[in-house]
């Protein structure tokens, strides 16, 4: 292997490990505006197949160095050796992450290879990527860690999520890379450094705007409120147990109970306990809903938390609702279950009783809207990463959103997928101007207001509780209304890009007409025969 070809590996794979250093837990966001950079130098010398070998190298790397800690809860979940579930994941990575970058990076070559203003590359580059990562979200289900995630702790950046949603975050991320790379480009073709600061300026301009009216907007503070009420969280900390026993169960409820009885007597309007803090069917054990209701009634608040429900010969993943009064507020059914955890063909058919450690589960179809002292917006754990729901939820009636969670099979006890969970979350808040409050199992809880700034929290692998004040909001955004509208319109045009790049390779081929066969001079002078 040629020396030039390992430097451009390494490079490659520093890219990678800078996008993996701007998620948490590192959260260095600045590293993100250079992730791209190595990736796109390398392209610009290569063919687009070579570009798409490039951009797989990247994507695998960085699948591998954001999500490591998916193989060990692979091989805990099924039971599993970690080589097969390491095996497993290098599958995984191979189709959803080094599969879409490695589109991204071919693509990325065709557009420096067709030439053009420097500025027609500004907008292609970034709705390149920003196509890929609605391929990955919305086509593979696969959204977790995509770029714009990187910068949820830049309130300003952040509120352009209000109108574009996270893509329109990415875009601008990808733009910042876009630029520094043709500014790299352009002083290592010795142009001058006053053409590396040109291709800089367009960009930083609008970044720059875009991130100074942010922080203007965020700075005139949640108003606009109504309702205004306490809400609580309660994190316990016990460990998730794969296999449900009755003991187990005991020991959720009781720790629940405790942390909450902890809590100041009329306090909150809203108490929250996480997903599958109650592993028993609640239709199934009076005693367990005659204490619960109790509970609700002696601190004066509704009480919403997880646990199985079965109905009809199926099982659900559930959140429900106990009012103040200790009568059922409802239940809302998962609509989004993981694949091959709760559904997919590795899980287990709908049984026809209900288990005491279900493994499958069905989706539900409705909307998660609870009425508490204002209607709850709920969602399920992974459910927050996709904003289509939360949208839907919005549009039904939401004025608050409520996520609960069990993030501790993932990252046995690192901390790493719960960090990266809870950043992700943020956005649902910003996207929506609701406040959102989140109860995990073993953290990250916290409370965050319309304009992604945290109130609260209960870190991971701690007990404990968080509380804050809420209020509702019933305003819809633009992204709200329009939805994913800005990353339709960069699939769109991409989409016109290769429409034209196909027409313009049509025109090019010159048509080769159909000569006559030489004539032989035994042609000519003896007519072949042929055999019947």
């Amino acid at each position: 292997m040629r020396a030039s070809t390992i430097r451009r590996a390494v490079a490659v794979v520093a890219g990678a490990a800078a996008y993996a250093l701007a998620l948490p837990p590192f959260d260095h966001a600045c590293l993100a505006w250079v992730t791209l950079v190595p990736l796109l130098l390398v392209v610009r010398t290569a063919s687009p197949r070579r570009a798409f070998a490039w951009g797989a190298l990247y994507g695998f790397a960085t699948g591998w160095m954001v999500t490591w800690w998916l193989t060990q809860a692979v091989a805990r979940y099924f039971a599993a050796g970690i080589l097969p579930a390491a095996l497993a994941m290098s599958v995984a990575y191979a189709v959803a992450v080094a599969g879409t970058f490695g589109l991204f990076a071919a693509g990325a070559a065709a557009v420096l290879h067709a030439g053009g203003s420097g500025s027609r590359r500004m907008v292609s580059l970034p709705a390149l990527w920003t196509a890929i990562e609605v391929l990955r979200a919305r086509v593979l289900g696969e959204p977790w860690a995509l770029l714009g995630y990187s910068q949820h702790g830049h309130i300003g950046l952040i509120q352009v999520a209000a109108i574009a949603g996270v893509y329109g975050v990415s875009f601008l991320v990808a733009l910042g890379n876009a630029a520094i790379a043709e500014a790299v480009a352009s002083f290592r073709a010795h142009r001058g450094v006053r053409a590396a600061c040109a291709a800089l300026a367009g960009p930083a301009a609008i970044i720059g705007s875009v991130w100074l009216v942010g922080a203007a907007y965020a700075l005139r503070g949640p108003d606009g409120g109504f309702a205004a009420q306490p809400v609580a969280i309660v994190q316990t900390g016990v460990a998730p147990a794969f296999q449900w026993t009755r003991g187990y169960a005991e020991q959720q409820l009781l720790a629940h109970i405790r942390a909450t009885d902890a809590l100041p007597e009329h306090g909150p309007a809203l108490i929250v306990w996480p997903e599958n803090a109650l592993t028993l069917y609640l239709e199934n054990e009076p005693l367990v809903a005659r204490q619960l209701a109790r509970l609700a009634v002696r601190h004066r608040a509704d009480l919403l938390f997880g646990g199985p429900r079965y109905a009809d010969g199926h099982t659900f993943n559930s959140a429900r609702l106990l009012r103040a009064s200790g009568e059922s507020g409802g239940h809302y059914d998962k609509q989004r279950l993981v694949l091959f955890a709760e559904s997919g063909p590795l899980a287990a058919p709908p049984p026809e009783a209900a288990s005491e450690s279900p493994r499958a589960f069905t989706a539900g179809t409705l909307p998660g809207i609870l009425p508490s002292f204002v209607p709850l917006g709920v969602s399920i754990c992974h459910e927050i990463l996709y904003p289509e729901l939360i949208t839907r939820a919005v549009h039904a009636g939401a004025d608050v959103l409520v996520n609960i969670a069990n993030d501790g099979w993932l990252d046995g006890g690192y901390g790493v997928a719960s960090r990266q969970h809870f950043a992700m979350a943020v956005f649902r808040a910003v996207e929506s101007r609701r406040y959102l409050v989140r109860a995990a199992t073993t953290g990250i809880s916290g409370i965050v207001d319309p304009f992604g700034r945290v109130l609260a929290t209960v870190p991971p692998g701690t007990v404990g509780a968080a509380t804050g004040i809420v209020a509702a909001r019933s305003e819809l955004t633009p992204y709200v209304r329009l939805g994913d509208a800005f990353a339709l319109l960069c699939v769109l045009h991409i989409a016109a890009l290769l429409a034209a790049a196909l027409s313009s390779a049509r025109a090019h081929a010159a048509p080769v007409a159909d000569a006559p066969p030489p004539l032989v001079e035994d042609d000519v002078a003896t007519p072949k025969s042929y055999a019947a």
